[in-house]
């Protein structure tokens, strides 16, 4: 058997768990299972793994209460699943089921230095104005340079000229 590892559907079950579970600190496969719009097996089969990796706590039949690892997780994903809904919403400009959407299918499956960057983006842009333009400049030059980069390739410019055709 290979080597159990969290993803992406995983780190979702666990962030319905951590939100279905504020209140009480637990909650139950039913829950899960309604809030996802899934079978009960599914949610057996994702909580039994859960378990298995440390993340939560399950008895059959019983509550799911997370344990500290699950619930330190689950909420540094819900965290950055909010970031990118406000992205899409204060930014972009979309709707908030919109925004929501887009967030369940960005923010699962991302690793540490991914999300690091994306929380200092957000904190750059959520709340922008012309004092921070100094700031957004050094970030985009830093991530140039990680990439060994001085200027953006023409092949990536050339898509925002295509930017009016597409509309």
């Amino acid at each position: 058997m290979g080597e159990k590892k969290l993803t992406p559907a995983l780190e979702s079950y666990l962030v319905t768990i951590h939100k279905l579970s504020k209140n009480d600190g637990v909650t139950r496969v039913s829950d899960v299972a309604k809030i996802k719009n899934v079978s009960y097996p599914s949610v057996t089969t994702a909580v039994k793994k859960l378990v298995e990796l440390g993340y939560v706590e399950h008895e059959r039949y019983g509550f799911i209460k997370l344990t500290r690892k699950g619930k330190r997780l689950a909420i540094t994903i819900h965290n950055g699943e909010l970031r990118v809904k406000y992205f899409f919403m204060y930014v972009i400009g979309f709707p908030e089921n919109r925004a929501q959407q887009i967030a369940e299918m960005l923010i699962y499956g991302l690793d540490n230095e991914t999300r690091k960057q994306l929380r200092r983006f957000y904190a750059l842009m959520i709340d922008f104005d012309e004092s921070k333009t100094q700031k957004l400049i050094e970030f985009l030059k830093e991530q140039r340079e990680k990439l060994g980069v001085k200027k953006v390739p023409k092949e990536a410019l050339k898509l925002k000229i295509r930017l009016k055709e597409d509309d």
